[in-house]
C-alpha cells in the first residue's frame, strides 16, 4: 500500500468507530466531555486532555507517529443510517468529499498529506471499522488486550490468506453490495 512492500506491513492499531450527535459543549463541560459521554458519543481527545475532536481538521500521523497509512470500511449507509458524517479531505486545490456507504474502503497516507475531518453527525449513529497500518516492528514491551490480540491475528490470518501477486490499489473501492 503507497509503495510500501505488504509483508512489511502490519496492523498498528483498529476499531470500531460509532459516532453520534454530541451535545454542543462549553466551559467545563468541554473539559471533561460528561455530556458528550452521557449521550453515547465518544471524543477521545477529550479524554487524553489535547481537545481532539473527529470533526477538526487533522492529521492521524500527529496523534500517533507510527501510523503511515489509515484506513475506514464503513458499515452503515449516509442519508439511511445517519446524516452527517462526510469525511472531507483538505487541498489547497480542492477539497474532496467521501459520502460513507455501507462496505466502501477509504485508505489514505497518515501523515501531512492527508488533513482530513469527519462531519458531525447530526442523526442515527455512523459506524465504521477504523484501521491504522505500520512497518514499524511491534513493541514487546506493550501488552495488548484480549480483544486487539484476537483483532490483530484475525488480520494477520486474512493477510495470509490473501493472493501475494500485486493488483492496483485504488484509494477508495467498495468490497460490499
Amino acid at each position: 500500500a503507497f509503495g510500501t512492500p505488504p509483508e512489511r506491513t502490519r496492523l498498528s492499531d483498529a476499531t470500531l468507530t460509532r459516532l453520534r450527535p454530541t451535545p454542543p459543549l462549553d466551559g467545563a463541560e468541554a473539559e471533561d466531555g460528561r455530556l458528550a459521554s452521557e449521550a453515547g458519543a465518544f471524543d477521545v481527545g477529550l479524554c487524553r486532555g489535547d481537545h481532539f475532536s473527529y470533526w477538526r481538521p487533522h492529521i492521524d500521523k500527529v496523534s500517533v507517529p507510527e501510523y503511515e497509512h489509515s484506513a475506514l470500511l464503513y458499515l452503515g449507509h449516509h442519508g439511511a443510517d445517519f446524516d452527517g458524517g462526510r469525511l472531507t479531505f483538505f487541498d489547497p486545490d480542492a477539497d474532496a468529499v467521501v459520502l460513507p456507504e455501507a462496505g466502501l474502503l477509504v485508505s489514505f497516507p497518515s501523515g501531512p498529506p492527508s488533513l482530513h475531518a469527519v462531519e458531525r453527525v447530526s442523526r442515527g449513529a455512523r459506524f465504521a471499522l477504523t484501521m491504522w497500518f505500520t512497518t514499524a516492528p511491534p513493541d514487546p514491551s506493550s501488552p495488548l488486550d484480549s480483544a486487539h490480540a484476537a483483532l490483530l491475528e484475525w488480520a494477520s490470518r486474512a493477510a495470509d490468506a490473501e493472493d501475494p501477486s500485486p493488483s492496483p490499489s485504488p484509494s477508495v473501492s467498495s468490497s460490499l453490495s
